[in-house]
């Protein structure tokens, strides 16, 4: 056993402390012991998480390990086989002016794990206030910018991380064009407004930042009830035609000559390049791929022409034309999921007074396709085609080229 010095009342709440020089030597060598030194860990843990340590002290001591420390608590304890308790420690060190905490604070100093986990989340807390009022200075909707900054790919708050990331979002979104300022490639905007024409590319944490929080708004204009959460999907937005369709909601041009739509016999009327292009492939009934960059400027369907039929898949197109060339009506094809430049062709024309007859494969896919075009061409109607509304007809297929003959009789001599 170790030896004894003069009684000392001590308290489990751990509140006194005393130096090294006021332990005795002995109770400080038992302390480095292996079996006393897991005890004395965990009571430093312990107060440093809670500020005090009561109760059963759950530490797993093999057999030599507790005998050390029973050399503290008596052989009784050894083998009563009971598990290491404050208050018998508490009761044999104060035997020997000690206390746990002194004991523990023998150690080395006592974190105050408490503290610092609460200055941490007003670090947290403050910062991501800061960033909200950033952002909706900036003119970002106060319930866009919460679910923005409460993405998991933005930087978490409290390292200053986000602010930073924030501002520079903040920064570019006040100068985004208005809509009288007409379309800006984005190359061109990024090298104006930060001196860099790749700095909002798509492979950067600020651009994708941007056409995250680009898209979030957009959809919230449309509906102020919107849960983005279930709404938008930012690991979705870097896709192509996502991409561009994000950046163009707010008047910026990303590469217009990748995205393409196919048409067979359109007559357009207006200055744009498409109007050209179309009218020489018209001549000869020669599918032609018309491309973002081609329908800039003015452009409207051409009197006269009002039915255009729209498909899904190229091969409808390619039979159409092999039997009827420049007979054939009026056809857009959006070659999968509708592209920007499809999507921009296609509200034109509905703008513009044609009747557009609507369609794709009828299968999951198809479905979601006819059901974003008809939400760019609310007055389009369903060419062949039935729009499913219930999950218990999701196994239904049927795809174009399965009804070819069928289009194709609608698609004669008009």
């Amino acid at each position: 056993m170790l030896a004894k010095s003069r009684p000392q009342t001590s308290s489990l709440l751990l509140e006194n402390s005393v130096t090294n020089n006021d332990i005795d030597a002995s109770l400080l060598a038992w302390a480095k012991l292996p079996g006393p030194s897991k005890v004395i860990e965990e009571v430093r843990r312990r107060i440093g998480q809670r500020g005090i340590v009561r109760g059963e002290i759950k530490v797993e001591l093999t057999e030599s390990e507790r005998r050390e420390v029973g050399k503290l608590l008596g052989l009784s304890w050894v083998t009563s086989g009971k598990g290491v308790s404050v208050q018998p420690l508490e009761k044999a060190l104060a035997g020997r002016s000690a206390t746990l905490r002194s004991l523990a604070e023998s150690q080395g100093k006592l974190d105050d794990l408490r503290a610092l986990k609460a200055q941490k989340q007003a670090e947290r807390e403050t910062e991501f206030s800061e960033s909200l009022r950033s952002l909706t200075a900036a003119g970002v909707p106060n319930s866009v910018a919460h679910w923005f900054l409460k993405l998991r790919a933005r930087p978490r708050a409290g390292s200053g991380s986000l602010k930073h990331q924030v501002d520079a979002v903040g920064a570019v979104w006040a100068k985004l064009p208005t809509a009288d300022q007409g379309a800006v490639s984005l190359p061109v905007f990024a090298a104006a407004v930060l001196d860099d024409p790749h700095a909002l590319d798509k492979d950067t944490e600020l651009g994708r930042a941007m056409a995250v929080l680009i898209t979030g708004c957009a959809a919230f204009e449309t509906d102020g009830a919107v849960d983005l959460a279930d709404r938008v999907t930012p690991g979705t937005i870097t896709a192509g035609e996502n991409w561009r369709t994000a950046w163009a909601a707010r008047g910026i041009a990303c590469d217009e000559v990748s995205s393409t739509v196919l048409c067979l016999n359109l007559t357009l009327t207006g200055t744009a390049s498409a109007v050209s292009i179309t009218a020489a492939a018209a001549t000869v009934g020669e599918p032609v791929w018309l491309t973002q960059r081609s329908l800039r400027g003015p452009w409207s369907m051409a009197p006269g022409a009002d039915a255009v039929y729209v498909c899904e898949n190229p091969a409808v197109v390619e039979a159409a034309a092999e039997q009827y060339g420049t007979s054939c009506a009026p056809l857009v094809c959006t070659y999968g999921w509708p592209s920007s430049a499809a999507l921009e062709l296609i509200t034109g024309l509905e703008r513009s007074g044609a009747q557009l007859h609507l369609r794709a494969d009828d299968d999951n896919a198809g479905q979601r396709i006819v059901a974003l075009l008809r939400e760019y061409a609310p007055g389009s109607r369903l060419w062949r085609y039935e729009l499913r509304v219930t999950a218990a007809n999701d196994t239904a297929r049927e795809y174009e080229e399965q009804v070819l003959s069928k289009l194709l009789h609608d698609l004669r001599g008009q």
